[in-house]
């Protein structure tokens, strides 16, 4: 118990003087790929992140809300535990798992995005869980790529 209570204060002194944690940055997406498993449709990409703290953190699996072109995919998933590397910047592979039906319907309207020479936004929205020890926090995020035909082509 004493150890624990020395170790709370030494935490709290800690804080007082340099930020405990800063946000993690999303700052890019890159090498999609798309597969389609039964009824659900796996989007693959990795997102460059750069977690600026002195510590590991492990984003959990969270849910988010995904739009192609204006038109809503509905929520997918990331399945998996993902570490990002302390004070680093780099990209990390993700999976987002949802309905093979929505994502049919986001490609008819992209198509117009497309012959209209705008790209196509990808858009991830909603918060992801992460911790690092026993503390852990949900970052919001809300983000939107640019893709290009060449990249929606390589879907199909």
């Amino acid at each position: 118990m004493r150890n624990t209570l020395i170790l709370f204060v030494l935490l709290l002194s800690f804080q007082s003087n340099a930020q405990f944690y800063k946000d993690i940055e999303f700052n890019a997406m890159e090498n999609f790929s798309v597969s389609k498993e039964g009824d659900k449709t796996h989007i693959g990409f990795d997102y460059v992140i750069n977690n600026p703290n002195w510590y590991n953190i492990v984003i959990k699996p969270s849910s988010l809300f995904l739009t192609i072109a204006g038109q809503d995919c509905g929520w997918v998933r990331i399945h998996e535990k993902v570490k990002l590397k302390k004070k680093t910047e780099a990209g990390y592979p993700f999976v987002l798992v949802g309905d093979s039906e929505n994502f049919v319907k986001s490609a008819f309207s992209s198509l117009w995005a497309l012959l209209s020479g705008n790209g196509i936004d990808f858009n991830i929205k909603g918060k992801i869980k992460a911790g690092a020890f026993l503390i852990a926090k949900k970052w919001d995020i809300d983000y939107t790529y640019k893709m290009t035909y060449e990249e929606f082509m390589s879907f199909f």
